[in-house]
């Protein structure tokens, strides 16, 4: 399995037509490196064996796999369980902060995203393949009466949290757009433990956490989590740099990201038609004539215009049951 190994790691990310990601696994993984990856999911003892290493030589490869985000690793009776990553987004986020990669590395994620990724975004669009990641609406725009789940509140998931994290958007890193802030990718739990063995972020509390989301919110940054009940990060997006939000206010790509349970209404009649709506909704979703008028196919409901508008006009309604977030 020669040169083929990059091409079928690619493959098994659902590239396996790509020009570019093979070159993102060279740069990652010499072909020893490679082939073992393809090997996974085991432990020292099973790769040592199959690749013909000592124990300790197969433990310092999978352990350095693992600090540069190319493997995944799980505590067990026998030993750590190394996998590879479950998909492209994983292996983006966590390569990109891989602290010794080569200088044309991010350059490369950059091309590969710009070129490469929108296609797939397409056809899971298309297919209706539910998205990875989910919007967490800001919580003080949503109306009263409305039911609101715990892991549908970055706040509380904070307040339940364990343990807690902090490291760099890999995005804005990646691609730098914009001057939002940098450091606001906050990891929760499982999240957290991963990110401090890999020593890419830096312990948090929960005080920290919420002064997070507090200038997240200021900036007009999206907060985001994984597709499931309770994730393992709470990302703060902005629509210029983020691989999966810049994507969304594309008819054709917008079902990279799960809306929110919640969409967003105008009240006609206390609408002044100021416009600033429009200025800060990530996915253009709202137009102004007389008074604001939202899209409510391609609204997200993350509240990011009801926090910006004046008049009190805007507020996030429930629209979607419970069932719309796996579990």
């Amino acid at each position: 399995m020669p040169e083929d190994v990059y091409r079928e790691l690619s493959r098994r990310l659902m590239f396996e037509n790509s020009t570019i990601l093979p070159q993102i696994w060279k740069k990652v993984a010499n072909q020893l490196e490679a082939q073992i990856i393809c090997y996974l999911p085991a432990n020292a003892m099973q790769v040592a064996e199959k690749f013909n290493l000592t124990i300790q030589h197969a433990a310092s490869i999978l352990e350095e796999l693992f600090k540069r985000g190319a493997a995944f690793k799980k505590s067990k009776p026998q030993g750590a369980e190394y996998r590879p990553p479950k998909h492209i987004v994983q292996f983006h986020d966590a390569t990109l902060l891989w602290k010794d990669a080569p200088a044309d590395f991010k350059k490369l994620w950059v091309e590969f995203m710009n070129t490469e990724y929108p296609p797939l975004l397409e056809v899971v669009t298309k297919a209706g393949i539910p998205s990875f990641m989910r919007v967490i609406p800001i919580n003080a725009t949503i109306q009263p009466q409305s039911q609101v789940l715990v892991y549908e509140d970055a706040y509380r998931m904070i307040e339940q949290a364990k343990e807690l994290a902090v490291v760099d958007c890999v995005c804005r890193l990646s691609h730098g757009n914009c001057n939002k802030p940098l450091n606001v990718c906050i990891q929760v739990n499982n999240g957290a433990t991963y990110t401090l063995e890999r020593g890419t972020g830096r312990t948090i509390t929960k005080e920290e956490a919420f002064e997070i989301l507090k200038i997240s919110e200021e900036a007009g940054l999206v907060h985001m989590t994984e597709n499931k009940g309770f994730g393992n990060a709470i990302c703060n997006c902005c629509s210029c740099c983020c691989e999966m939000l810049r994507f969304a206010g594309n008819r054709a790509t917008h079902g990279v990201v799960a809306k929110s349970r919640f969409t967003a209404t105008v009240h006609a009649t206390n609408c002044n038609g100021c416009a600033l709506c429009t200025s800060v909704c990530p996915v253009h979703a709202i137009e102004v004539n007389d008074s604001a008028a939202v899209d409510a196919e391609m609204c997200i409901g993350c509240g990011l215009c009801a926090t910006q508008c004046p008049s009190g006009a805007i507020t996030l309604h429930e629209t979607r049951p419970k069932e719309h977030i796996p579990v």
